[in-house]
Parts: structure tokens; sequence; C-alpha cells
């Protein structure tokens, strides 16, 4: 019989997914985390991984924060061929699908699936056509899957965060290097920790006052893109 609410978080070996899970684990919630190296592509073993991790727990969160370090690397379209952009496009949209695929048999009615992108598409950025192309494709799923699950008042999410916070989180910067992005204005508000602004929202998103939220865009960059 499961026993615990817990929150499942997906998300890379760095950068700001990794951040979250550790915070959370920090503040003693109960949380369990798929291995980063694990193929999110894979539907049997990603059902199989999702099924053991939630065996004797109310999974009642997910958190998804993972995309391939290659859609962090800055090069012409006209550079990339056709296995490069299946790596830094293709990938994460199939692991999107798939995550969502087969966390829908694992979370209970009333759950919140929140989706952490980078805010690449309101800019656009000549360099990362895979990841804007990737983080599109992921935002548009979700809301077609917010759509789909509200039946079982299941809200799905997307909060985004600006480029950077994305790639570190609470990770030291020293040797990351962050694609050019352009620049559309300053923050309007003082700087702050971007994981505390994000951790913020999903925490306000689980609450039964937000249960008429879904598929919805939450950004969290202080007031610099003010994406409508």
């Amino acid at each position: 019989m499961a026993t615990s609410s817990t929150t499942l978080v997906i998300a890379s070996s760095s950068g700001i997914g990794s951040s979250i899970a550790q915070r959370l684990r920090d503040r003693g919630d109960h949380i369990v985390q798929i291995d980063p190296a694990f193929d999110l592509t894979n539907a049997e073993s990603v059902g199989q991984e999702l099924r053991s991790l939630s065996e004797g727990r109310v999974i009642d969160r997910v958190v998804f924060a993972a995309i391939d370090p290659s859609a962090f690397r800055a090069a012409p379209i006209t550079s990339l061929d056709e296995s490069e952009w299946d790596q830094a496009a293709e990938y994460p949209m199939r692991a999107a699908f798939i995550v969502l695929q087969q966390i829908h048999s694992v979370i209970a009615d009333g759950g919140r699936v929140i989706l952490v992108l980078p805010t690449v598409v309101a800019t656009g950025v000549s360099g990362l056509v895979p990841l804007c192309s990737a983080v599109e494709a992921i935002r548009v799923m979700a809301k077609a899957v917010a759509r789909r699950w509200g039946v079982r008042s299941i809200t799905v999410n997307t909060i985004e965060v600006e480029l950077s916070a994305f790639m570190l989180g609470d990770d030291d910067p020293n040797g990351v290097e962050i694609p050019a992005v352009p620049v559309l204005g300053q923050p309007s508000l003082p700087a702050g920790s971007a994981v505390d602004d994000v951790l913020g929202l999903i925490d306000m998103l689980a609450t039964p006052a937000a249960g008429a939220i879904t598929g919805a865009l939450l950004v969290a960059d202080r007031g610099t893109v003010m994406q409508p």
C-alpha cells in the first residue's frame, strides 16, 4: 500500500533540475529521481523504472527538467548533420514524450506535472535551432497533455528560465560555456536565485488553490522577456 507523498524528479546531471532535486532533499521532501544517465527514449525501460520508483509511494508531483547537453552547443543549422540534429533536437522531444506517456500510469489523480525549460524560444537563437525546436515542441506537448489529463484533475504546466539559469542552477559557472542569447531588455526586478524562483512556483502550483491552472507557461526570469 502506498504510504507517502512523493515528488518524482527527472533531470540532467547538472543544471537547474539537479539543483531543484537537491534543494527538495535538503528541506526534507520525499523525492525519487531517475538516474540522469538513464535513456529516457526507451519506453519500456522508463515504464519499468517509474513503476519501481513509485512502488509503495504516492507520486503526486513530477518535475521534468532534462535536456541533452548536446542541445547547448551553438552551431549554424547548415553545419549540422542528421545525427547531430537527432541528438540535440529529436532526443529531448522523444524523452519528454516518453516520460509524459509513462508517468500517466503512476501519477496520482490530482497530481501536478511541471516541466522546466529555457526561454530560448522567446528570443530565438540562431546558433541553437535544435534547442529552440525541442523547447517549443515540448511546450506544445505539455499543453496538449494538460487538456487530456484534466479529467483526472492532473495539472500540467511549464516554467521557463533564462538559458544560463537552466544550464547552471546552483552549479559553479567556471568552465561552463553559455551560448550567447539576444537580450531583449534588462530584468525589471532585482537579481535573485533562479532555483529559488522556480521552487516557489513549483510549490505554488502544488497547492489546492492552483488547481485551476493548467496548460500555462510561467516565466521566472525576473521580468526580462515578459512573454505573453
